[in-house]
């Protein structure tokens, strides 16, 4: 599938799996920069002409419309992180309450081991709307897949579209399951050997495919691709 078309339906699913509404953005590495979509375009309705062509600056290269507000959190962390291709930023209902009540998301289920044992918080509840802050997300994230921004929302990282995606969901669920299990169990969490051992046998190429393909079928089945 071409690149771009495989973002816009990347973007569209976030929203048909209530991690977008009328905020947040995908980003997929290229050689010279990256792709993302323009900040005016409906995530609801996104198709290939609102996706455009970003340098490593933040600036544009082509296309109609004007980058993210936050496009340096994108270009930032692919400056400092080759490994990364695909980068998401979103506003997690259930990530957002965990975050404004100050209380650290950690695995409480297990599709959240594959994200690490340990989430990076920053600290500032700010837009990332200037290479500065981009540069500080970068070095907060450090070589992890995931964090969190406080009173604000997440970052996610990975090495493909299909990878992001379920990727912030699983920290969504997780989230959600920590809400309510913090009410019966304060302080509850899974230890770190299950976290390591649970991580390493569900992350894999494989279950990422099948999450994908599930949320994607869904999506496609109530319409979310059409028009």
């Amino acid at each position: 599938m071409n690149l771009r078309m495989k973002l816009a339906e990347t973007v569209r699913l976030f929203e048909a799996t209530h991690l977008f509404d009328m905020n947040g953005h995908v980003s997929v590495r290229l050689k010279d920069g990256f792709l993302t979509h323009g900040q005016q375009a409906s995530r609801a309705a996104l198709t290939v002409n609102d996706v455009i062509e970003v340098d490593w600056d933040g600036a544009l290269k082509e296309g109609q419309q004007e980058p993210p507000n936050e496009v340096y959190l994108h270009s930032e962390i692919y400056r400092a992180r080759k490994d990364v291709q695909a980068i998401a930023h979103f506003h997690g209902h259930w990530i957002n309450i965990l975050s404004v009540a100050g209380v650290k998301i950690v695995p409480v289920s297990s599709v959240a081991c594959g994200l690490g044992k340990d989430i990076p918080v920053y600290s500032m509840p700010d837009s990332i709307s200037t290479a500065a802050r981009g540069r500080e997300v970068a070095a907060c994230l450090g070589n992890q897949k995931v964090l969190i921004l406080r009173a604000h929302g997440a970052i996610v990282t990975g090495s493909t579209l299909e990878e992001v995606l379920v990727a912030a969901k699983y920290l969504e669920i997780n989230a959600q399951r920590q809400v309510f299990a913090q009410l019966l169990t304060p302080g509850t969490r899974l230890a770190d050997d299950e976290i390591e051992r649970i991580g390493k046998s569900l992350w894999t190429q494989k279950n990422i495919k099948k999450s994908w393909t599930y949320y994607y079928e869904k999506a496609k089945r109530d319409g979310h691709f059409y028009g």
